[in-house]
C-alpha cells in the first residue's frame, strides 16, 4: 500500500523512494498534493487520483516520481457544494467537485501549465459521492492529454530559454558550498533539453566538490562505527567515499582494517566496487546515480508550504 508522506513544515513521515535508473534525465513529475488536501479528504480517494494521474502521466511518455525532484504535477482538489436529493429508500448526496492541476517548477514557482475541470459524483454520503466522481476522471480524457502536452511544451521552452541561467545560478550556489541545493537544481533539467549534456557534466563539477566537503565527515563517522564494532555500517560509510577525494586514501586503507570482519557479500560488493573505480564509463554512472540521490535528499530536506507526496 501507498503511503503519505506529508513535508515542508512539517517532519517527513516516511522516508524512502525508488527510482528505475532509465529514468534519470526524463521529464519526471511529482503529484504533490496541498496539506490541506491530506486533513480534509480520505486517504483513498487521494491515492485514487495519483494512481489515474500516475496512468495519465505514463501514457504520454511522463515519470511519475515518489520524491520531490524540483518539477511538480501539483492538483487542487475543490469540494463546491453537496445536494441531498430525496429518493426511493434512501436520500442521494450530489457533490460537485473542481479538479485544478498545476505543472510547476518547485524551486523557482514557475507554472509551465495549469487545467481545470469539473466533476459530479453522487453517492449513499457525501464521501461515497465524492469517490464516485473521482472514479469518472479518466486517463484518457483529450482535455488532460491536451494540458500534458502544452505543459511539457513549456517546460521544454522554459529549459531551452533558461538553461544556461539555471546552471549559472547552480555555479553560485555550488562556490558558496550549497551543493546540494547546486546539485537539485541541475538534475531538474530533462533529458529533452539541448543543454542537458552540459548540465550532466556540470553536476560531476559540481559533486565532486561536495565529495571533498563531505569526505572527512564520513571518516569521522565511519572511525566511530568501528570503535563500536559496527563493521558493516563502516563499511557502507567508506564505500561512499569517492575515489577522487581527499579522503579515498583513507578510506581505502580503513576498509582494509575491517576486511577480515564484514561479510563475504560485502567483500564482493567492496571487489566490484574497485572495479568500477578502474572503468571511466561505470564510475560516472555510479556518480550519476550518487548525484541524484543528493538531489532527491535535498527536495525531501527543504520545508515549502503545504505539500504532501504519495511516496511509491
Amino acid at each position: 500500500m501507498k503511503k503519505i508522506l506529508v513535508s515542508f513544515f512539517i517532519n517527513l513521515w516516511f522516508f524512502g523512494f525508488s527510482q528505475n535508473p532509465s529514468d534519470l534525465g526524463k521529464i519526471q513529475l511529482a503529484i504533490a498534493f496541498t496539506e490541506n488536501q491530506q486533513s480534509s479528504i480520505d486517504h483513498a480517494v487521494l491515492e485514487k487520483i495519483d494512481g489515474k494521474l500516475t496512468q495519465l502521466l505514463a501514457n504520454n511518455g511522463i515519470v511519475s516520481t515518489g520524491y520531490n525532484n524540483g518539477l511538480l504535477l501539483q492538483p487542487s482538489f475543490i469540494i463546491n457544494g453537496n445536494e441531498l436529493v430525496e429518493g426511493g429508500m434512501q436520500n442521494i448526496n450530489v457533490t460537485g467537485i473542481t479538479l485544478q492541476l498545476l505543472i510547476k517548477q518547485d524551486q523557482t514557482n514557475v507554472v509551465f501549465s495549469s487545467f481545470s475541470k469539473e466533476l459530479k459524483g453522487t453517492g449513499r454520503t457525501q464521501q461515497l459521492a465524492i469517490n464516485n466522481a473521482v472514479n469518472s476522471l479518466s486517463a484518457n480524457d483529450p482535455l488532460l492529454i491536451n494540458f500534458l502536452e502544452k505543459g511539457k511544451e513549456k517546460l521544454q521552452a522554459y529549459y531551452e530559454a533558461n538553461c544556461s541561467k539555471i546552471l549559472n545560478e547552480a555555479n553560485n550556489l555550488s562556490r558558496s558550498g550549497r551543493y546540494e541545493e547546486s546539485l537539485a537544481l541541475i538534475m531538474s533539467v530533462p533529458e529533452t533539453a539541448s543543454c542537458y549534456n552540459t548540465a550532466q557534466s556540470k553536476s560531476l563539477e559540481v559533486y565532486k566538490n561536495y565529495q571533498k566537503k563531505i569526505c572527512a565527515e564520513n571518516i569521522k563517522q565511519a572511525q566511530m562505527q568501528i570503535a563500536s564494532k559496527d563493521y558493516s555500517s563502516a563499511f557502507q560509510t567508506l564505500a561512499e567515499i569517492d575515489t577522487e577525494s581527499p579522503c579515498a586514501a583513507q578510506s581505502s586503507s580503513l576498509i582494509k582494517t575491517i576486511d577480515a570482519k564484514i561479510t563475504a557479500e560485502e567483500k564482493k560488493q567492496w571487489d566490484l566496487q574497485v572495479k568500477i573505480y578502474n572503468d571511466a564509463v561505470s564510475l560516472e554512472k555510479q556518480r550519476i546515480s550518487a548525484i541524484k540521490d543528493v538531489a532527491v535528499s535535498y527536495y525531501k530536506s527543504q520545508k515549502r508550504p503545504s505539500q504532501i507526496i504519495i511516496v511509491k
